[in-house]
């Protein structure tokens, strides 16, 4: 779902009669925010495989060093962009938020919470457009939202989101990834992706989504390099959360352009799903099971 943000926005909604102090996350806030996120998640995922405590354990250990990049231009300076709502002395609601391309053109909606007493107070609401207010250089807001969450769908809808796309993830099983990496893929021009790649990588994702798609999202070659201070800290985070990431593409040499692409984050330690995204261009569609099986065989030495 997107929207464009308001000339101006309130941070109380007509007839409240409380008013929410709406601020930036701080160190004594922690607790509440991850008592938020547990009964967000748990309502959002289930039992499906969200790892969580590893994400909120990481967030307590590293939230000073967070803090501190958020100071320094960097990819990660928007790693934990969270406000809360403060009622009477309580953190209620929590709202994260991130840039979604590096010329902070779009943001991106990644999760709101509010605690299941305050739902009827417009906390959500008031969340939402204290960020749109907040983050001015902001000319789109977007998220993903679940379709199933009528709740969540009537919040965004009141407050001006409108579907963009439909995004559907999809899991392979233990089995299945067993079968692919068997598979001899056959890509004679795979290549490892450099800062130099950016230009090709940049029109194949233009040339695999739709225009409306692409204009939201508003990337450009920057938003698929990456300096010196963003591979440090990417490493840092990697080993940290035991993740390694590999990236590719094919390469059709008489064209010169990338027709394959993907980003895969394996886990080292079994203890969440492998990630990948994938791209591949329209006119080269059997391209699709050679890089499956070629993420299959990266994954090889890696727990199920």
């Amino acid at each position: 779902m997107t929207q464009s943000p308001p000339k101006s926005a309130s941070t109380q909604a007509p007839g409240d009669d409380a008013e929410p102090i709406l601020r930036p996350v701080q160190r004594g806030d922690l607790d509440a925010v991850e008592a938020l996120f547990r009964e967000a998640f748990a309502e959002e995922y289930g039992d499906r495989a969200i790892d969580i405590d590893s994400q909120i354990k990481r967030m307590r250990r590293w939230y000073g060093p967070i803090k501190a990049l958020s100071l320094i231009p960097n990819r990660f300076q928007n790693l934990f962009t969270v406000h809360v709502a403060e009622c009477d002395g309580e953190v209620v609601g929590m709202i994260q938020v991130s840039p979604f391309n590096r010329a902070r053109t779009t943001w991106r909606v990644d999760h709101v919470a509010v605690s299941s007493q305050t739902r009827r107070q417009g906390i959500g609401s008031r969340l939402l457009r204290h960020c749109m207010e907040h983050f001015r250089e902001a000319h789109t807001w977007m998220l993903e939202v679940n379709i199933n969450n009528k709740e969540a769908m009537s919040l965004y809808r009141r407050n001006g989101f409108q579907p963009l796309a439909q995004v559907t993830n999809w899991s392979i099983s233990a089995e299945k990834l067993a079968e692919l990496r068997d598979r001899e893929p056959s890509l004679p021009n795979l290549l490892p992706v450099g800062n130099s790649d950016a230009p090709l990588i940049y029109q194949l994702d233009n040339a695999s989504m739709p225009p409306l798609v692409r204009q939201v999202y508003d990337r450009h070659p920057d938003d698929f390099r990456s300096s010196l201070l963003d591979r440090g800290i990417e490493s840092l985070q990697q080993s940290v959360s035991n993740t390694e990431r590999i990236r590719a593409y094919v390469l059709e040499p008489q064209r010169k352009a990338a027709i394959g692409y993907y980003n895969l984050k394996v886990s080292r330690s079994g203890t969440q799903p492998h990630v990948a995204q994938l791209a591949v261009h329209p006119a080269y569609t059997w391209l699709y099971p050679e890089l499956m099986a070629q993420m299959a065989r990266d994954a090889r030495d890696c727990p199920h």
